[in-house]
C-alpha cells in the first residue's frame, strides 16, 4: 500500500522522538516494533463471500501468478505480494474487498450470524460493512450509519459493486443516534481516534497528538460507545475499535462506558486463534482501569506484520429493552413486475427473485433489498439495497448494480471474454464477436459479460460487437478521469 509522507518522521523511530515514545515501556520489542513500522503493509484482500469463498479467491490469484499466503486467523482473507489489487480485474469486478488485516478484527470479534440485526454506527468508508453483510450472508439488515453524507458516497459505491441487498445506510452523528433507529443484536463502534496505529500507510500518524485534540476526541469516542451500548438488545454485543495506542482513547473511554452502565454489561475476552494479541491495559500512569480491562486486545504491529489496532468486546448482560418488532420494507407491485425482466431476458430462476423485496426510491430506478431486511426504524435512511431495474425506459433494462448481484445465478445469455476483453469492457470499450466466439443468444438484448466465469457486468449485442454498459463512474474510479 503507498504511503503518504507528508509529515518526515525522524530518520530512526527507535531512538528519535515520535507520537510512539511514551509507548515504549508497553512495547516487548521495542527495536521490532520500530522496524515493523518502517516497512509498507502486505496487501490485504478480503474474499465477497457473495460471490467466491476465500478458498477461490486464493487459487484465482495462483492461477495468476500470484503467490497469496492465506490470513491465518481469517479464513476470507489473504496476502499478495506484486499486485496492485485496485487496479486488478477482480476489484472492479466486486470479488474482493481491499480491507487492511488489522480492520478485519472488529467484525471478527463481533462474530454477527444470519438473522441478527445490526448495526455499523460509524461505518465509511464502508469495508466494515461489507465485512458485515456477508457474516450475514447477503440477508437480513446492516444499517450503515456515517456522520457525513459525504462520506457514504464511497460506502454506496462498495455497495453497488459487491451486490449487497441487506444494507440501509443513514447519515446521523452517532453519538445521538435516535432510538426510533430501534434495538440491534450486534453493534460496531470503530471510533474516530489519532490513528496512530496507521503508520505504515500514512507518516502523519507519528506526530505527537496534542492533549486538547485528545480530550475531545475521549469525549466524543466514549458519547459513541454508550449510545451503542444503549442502542443493543439484551444479550446482544458490542465491539468497540481504535486504530490507535493511545490508553486514553482505549482502555479509559471502555472503563469509563463500563462505570456509566455499571452492571448492564460485561467484557469478553477479546482474542482470536491464530493472531498475537497483547492483553488490555489494568492502568496507565497513575490512572487505575480495573483488571476486567485486561480482556481487551492490543495488536501490534511487530506481533502480526499489521497496523495497530485495540478491540473490547461488550456483552450486555442486563437492561435495557428489545425495542419490539420492526416492519419489513414494503413490497411495491409495479417494482416486483419490473424485477421479471431478470427472469425473462436473464434466466434468473423465479425463487431467487422471491427471495427479494422490490421497491422504489423515487422513480429512477425499481430496488431490490433482502426480504427479510428491516427498516433502520423511524430513521430516515438515504439508501436501502440496490438499483435493479431502470424504470423510466421505453422497456426495463436491468441496472449493472442488480445484474452484479443477481448475474451469478443468471442462465444467459453470457459473453466470456479472456483479461484483455475483461480490461476493454471495464474501460467501456465495445467487444467486438470473433468467428470462433460463441455469440450471445438474444439480439439487441442484455447480455452477462464473463470473465473466468465470474459476472464483470452488463452489455448489449449491437450486430457484430456487444457495447460495454459497465457504468462510467466505476471505470473513472479504476482507472481516473482518462478512464
Amino acid at each position: 500500500m503507498a504511503r503518504s509522507d507528508r509529515y518526515a518522521p525522524p530518520a530512526d523511530l527507535e531512538t528519535g522522538e515520535s507520537a510512539y515514545t511514551r509507548y515504549q515501556g508497553l512495547v516487548d520489542d521495542w527495536s521490532a516494533f520500530c522496524a515493523t513500522l518502517q516497512r509498507p503493509l502486505p496487501a490485504c484482500l478480503r474474499a465477497n463471500t457473495a460471490r467466491l469463498s476465500g478458498d477461490e479467491l486464493e487459487a484465482l490469484l495462483a492461477a495468476e501468478g500470484y503467490r497469496p499466503r492465506r490470513l491465518a486467523w481469517h479464513p476470507d482473507a489473504v496476502l499478495v505480494d506484486g499486485l496492485r489489487p485496485g487496479r486488478h480485474w477482480a476489484a472492479i469486478a466486486g470479488l474482493y474487498q481491499i480491507q487492511e488485516a488489522a480492520s478485519l478484527l472488529p467484525v471478527a470479534l463481533l462474530d454477527p450470524k444470519p438473522g441478527e440485526r445490526v448495526l455499523d454506527l460509524c461505518a465509511a468508508p464502508g469495508n466494515k460493512t461489507l465485512q458485515l453483510a456477508d457474516a450475514l450472508g447477503n440477508r437480513g439488515t446492516v444499517v450503515a450509519n456515517d456522520a457525513s453524507r459525504g462520506r457514504l458516497g464511497a460506502l454506496g459505491q462498495a455497495v453497488k459493486r459487491h451486490g449487497v441487498l441487506n444494507v440501509a445506510q443513514t447519515a446521523r452523528d452517532g453519538q445521538g443516534m435516535p432510538w426510533a433507529a430501534g434495538r440491534f443484536d450486534k453493534v460496531v463502534v470503530d471510533a474516530p481516534c489519532s490513528c496512530e496505529g496507521t503508520f505504515r500507510k500514512t507518516a502523519t500518524a507519528a506526530e505527537p497528538t496534542p492533549e486538547e485534540f485528545r480530550e475531545r476526541l475521549t469525549r466524543k469516542q466514549l458519547r459513541l460507545l454508550l449510545r451503542g451500548m444503549a442502542l443493543t438488545r439484551p444479550r446482544g454485543r458490542v465491539v468497540y475499535s481504535t486504530c490507535t495506542f493511545a490508553p486514553e482513547e482505549n482502555e479509559a473511554v471502555v472503563a469509563a462506558a463500563l462505570a456509566r452502565m455499571r452492571g448492564q454489561f460485561r467484557l469478553r475476552p477479546a482474542r482470536i486463534p491464530g493472531l498475537h494479541l497483547d492483553p488490555g491495559l489494568e492502568g496507565w500512569g497513575a490512572e487505575r482501569y480495573g483488571p476486567e480491562l485486561s480482556a481487551c486486545g492490543r495488536l501490534w504491529p511487530h506481533h502480526n506484520d499489521t497496523g495497530g489496532f485495540f478491540v473490547a468486546v461488550l456483552e450486555r448482560i442486563d437492561g435495557g429493552e428489545d425495542g419490539g418488532p420492526l416492519q419489513p420494507l414494503a413490497e411495491e407491485p409495479r417494482a416486483r413486475q419490473l424485477l421479471q425482466v431478470y427472469n425473462d431476458a436473464l434466466g434468473v430462476p423465479r425463487e431467487v427473485l422471491d427471495g427479494l423485496v422490490a421497491f422504489f426510491e423515487g422513480q429512477k430506478y425499481a430496488k431490490i433489498a433482502a426480504a427479510d431486511h428491516t427498516t433502520a426504524g423511524d430513521v430516515s435512511a438515504e439508501r436501502v439495497g440496490l438499483a435493479a431495474v431502470r424504470a423510466q425506459t421505453r422497456y426495463p433494462k436491468p441496472a449493472t448494480a442488480g445484474a452484479m448481484a443477481l448475474g451469478p445465478h443468471a442462465a444467459g445469455p453470457f459473453l466470456d471474454v479472456d483479461r484483455d476483453g475483461a480490461e476493454a469492457f471495464f474501460r467501456r470499450q465495445p467487444l467486438l464477436l470473433t468467428p470462433e466466439q460463441p455469440r450471445p443468444t438474444v439480439e439487441h438484448g442484455p447480455v452477462l459479460v464473463r470473465h473466468r466465469g465470474y459476472c464483470l457486468g452488463l452489455g448489449a449485442q449491437r450486430g457484430e460487437a456487444v457495447v460495454s454498459l459497465f457504468p462510467k463512474a466505476w471505470t473513472q474510479a479504476a482507472y481516473g478521469p482518462g478512464g
